[in-house]
């Protein structure tokens, strides 16, 4: 089978507005050959066909999402050619195994400030990259011990997610199946160690869990987690305390989603997605995502107050820790 580039089947270069891309059939092939260069897609002679269909059916969204003015702005990024059953490869959670008692509810003092970021404070590491795996409720888990271990430790890491996926459910599935990042923080909270990013690289796969040769990073002791209060009033005052795990319905809308102060009316409250809240502002609840910083707003996507935002208020959690100092104590 001969594999060409788009660009080079179709030989043109787009320059015009997004909504160009649907008055002919020339100004398509033009932008989705423009898209494919740019994604690095490598498309072969049978497939190219499918992925043009797919692609245009994303555009007319896009164009159709920003002429209605919704207080967003919807892009094209690199799920814009992908099937439904691809796209699903990039979640990675289940409602129906959100348990019930599992961990206590806790109640958070009122924030003291009408906003806060823990991207300005140090407290965030880069934008990371789950893959095509169902991986997003480990960096959902690290994204959160990290901002701990920076406020308790006083030393961001950027921890390993690999570890993490290969570990939690050792002898009991497969990660990239999906999972929560509860099941983490009781894996950590009972090995009291987790590799960092540099020595243990993450490869998108559920492998075997033995790292007793690596060197342990954590400098903080995990003492716990717990379940947010499941309400807006709940998340915000948590993420008052540092950053926040938190889960979503996404929807074919959310992943076409550039910038702007998103409210999604086609979602349900029965989360699919873990992202990591990172802050909020007076109207907005920031997000850390897992899908490059080429996706969204750098990485992030902000959720609109005043709205039931798809499940993120129903099974949010935050790990605790201790700094050595209190250990000691």
């Amino acid at each position: 089978m001969i594999y060409i580039t788009l660009l080079a089947l179709f030989g043109a270069a787009f320059c015009g507005p997004l909504e160009d891309g649907l008055k002919s059939g020339e100004a398509l092939l033009a932008l989705f050959s423009e898209f494919s260069s740019i994604q690095g897609q490598h498309y072969s002679l049978s497939e190219a066909p499918m992925r043009l269909r797919v692609f245009r059916s994303e555009l007319k969204a896009v164009v159709e999402t920003n002429a209605a003015d919704l207080g967003y702005v919807a892009g094209l990024n690199f799920l814009s050619a992908m099937t439904e059953a691809e796209k699903a490869q990039y979640l990675g959670v289940n409602a129906t195994t959100i348990p019930e008692g599992d961990y206590p509810a806790t109640s958070q003092d009122a924030p003291t400030a009408a906003a806060r970021d823990w991207r300005s404070s140090g407290a965030v590491t880069a934008v990371k990259d789950q893959g095509a795996c169902g991986s997003c409720w480990a960096f959902a888990a690290v994204s959160s011990i990290e901002g701990a271990h920076k406020i308790k430790a006083g030393s961001l890491v950027a921890f390993s997610e690999q570890e993490v996926l290969d570990c939690t459910y050792e002898g009991r599935g497969n990660g990239c199946n999906g999972g929560w990042y509860w099941d983490a923080f009781k894996l950590i909270q009972g090995t009291q160690r987790l590799a960092s990013m540099a020595e243990v690289r993450y490869n998108g796969r559920d492998g075997q869990c033995s790292y007793s040769g690596k060197p342990n990073s954590l400098k903080a002791k995990v003492t716990g987690y717990t379940r947010v209060s499941k309400n807006e009033a709940g998340l915000v005052s948590a993420l008052a305390g540092g950053p926040v795990s938190v889960a979503y319905h996404s929807t074919r809308a959310s992943m076409r989603y550039r910038s702007g102060e998103f409210r999604d009316n086609s979602c349900t409250t029965r989360p699919n997605h873990a992202v990591t809240a990172v802050g909020y502002t007076a109207t907005g609840i920031i997000l850390k995502n897992s899908w490059t910083a080429g996706w969204g707003d750098s990485g992030y996507i902000t959720f609109k107050r005043g709205h039931h935002n798809c499940g993120l208020y129903t099974s949010a959690a935050i790990v605790t820790m201790s700094a050595a100092q209190e250990q000691e104590e």
